[in-house]
């Protein structure tokens, strides 16, 4: 009895010695496909997507732990500078200073984005909007000329410093390219469908990220080598006065708007009487009419009446 017990022991003991072993060896040939299937681009240097994604986010950088040195020699480092501003400008002689502003944009190089008018001559109060475009190296210039035209009512410029995301937008675009290079040689060195459909699907998206920076690039160079001016021209009767702010000028600018207010209000109040009056005369002819049938209907009633007393009595 006690032999059998021990034969069953040993028995056990040597199959879960066989399946400990056959799942280690399962495992360690599982680990091998995988280590094999992941280092098919590794031959040119080309690892995953997030490996690659995160060398792009480097870009760059040369912070001392960082294995991409980049040269920044190789890109175009001067200053990139946008300059955007908005002036506006009143005016007695409107046609002949949007005739000037219009020769003063052509004759610096530039061109209109967009123009709009508003108003007519016949009340006199036209005014104006252009949207130009002029080259950085005028820019000065016509913002000095442009300013003498008429009276000045407002001027504001912003500049906006963009010389780190240009060399950013450079070395993504040299990486990317280094990278398409790099995939054209592994194309042509696929030996199977699988593996050729695979690395044009990656030739793909790469081409699509390069033409998005060359866009973003192009977009970069048309703001730089051409500065936004907006510009504003009203046709005024008299310039705006700028006065000091002391007690006395705010007591006589707010007597002079409510005055200004009144008057508005009585030269509304007279055209909308104006516009109103053909119907206040229909009206008046109706009441009219009204009136003077129940007028003659009262008289006719009472003649009525003093008849048939007459014959009563």
């Amino acid at each position: 009895m006690r032999k059998r017990l021990l034969a069953l022991v040993v028995v056990g003991m040597m199959l879960f010695a066989t399946a400990c072993g056959g799942a280690d060896s399962s495992g360690t040939t599982e680990f091998a496909a995988t280590e094999s299937k992941s280092s098919g681009y590794d031959s040119f240097g080309l690892t995953d997507s997030g490996d690659y994604e995160a060398y792009e986010e480097t870009g760059y950088s040369n912070e001392s732990d960082s294995e991409v040195d980049v040269d920044l020699e190789e890109y175009d480092t001067s200053r990139k500078l946008i300059y955007t501003s908005y002036i506006s400008l009143e005016s007695k002689t409107f046609d002949d200073d949007v005739a000037a502003i219009k020769d003063l944009v052509t004759s610096n190089g530039g061109y209109f984005e967009s123009t709009s008018s508003y108003g007519n001559e016949e009340y006199g109060s036209r005014s104006a909007s252009f949207t130009a475009r002029i080259p950085s190296d005028k820019y000065e210039a016509f913002m000095n000329s442009v300013g003498e035209v008429g009276s000045l009512a407002s001027k504001s410029e912003s500049v906006d410093d963009i010389t780190s995301s240009y060399v950013d937008v450079q070395a993504r675009l040299k990486s990317l390219n280094t990278k398409l290079e790099r995939l054209q040689e592994l194309e042509e060195q696929a030996d199977n469908l699988e593996d050729l459909l695979e690395i044009e699907d990656r030739i793909n998206e790469v081409q699509y990220q390069i033409e998005s920076y060359t866009a973003q690039k192009k977009a970069y160079d048309d703001q730089i080598d051409y500065s936004t001016v907006s510009i504003d021209i009203t046709e005024v009767a008299t310039y705006s006065e700028v006065k000091a702010d002391t007690a006395w000028n705010r007591f006589v600018e707010a007597f002079s708007s409510s005055f200004a207010g009144f008057v508005a209000f009585i030269q509304a109040f007279v055209i909308a009487i104006i516009y109103l009056l053909p119907y206040l005369i229909l009206i008046a002819i109706i009441l009219c009419i009204i009136f003077f049938v129940r007028k003659k209907k009262g008289k006719g009633f009472s003649f009525k009446k003093k008849d048939k007393k007459t014959d009563q009595s």
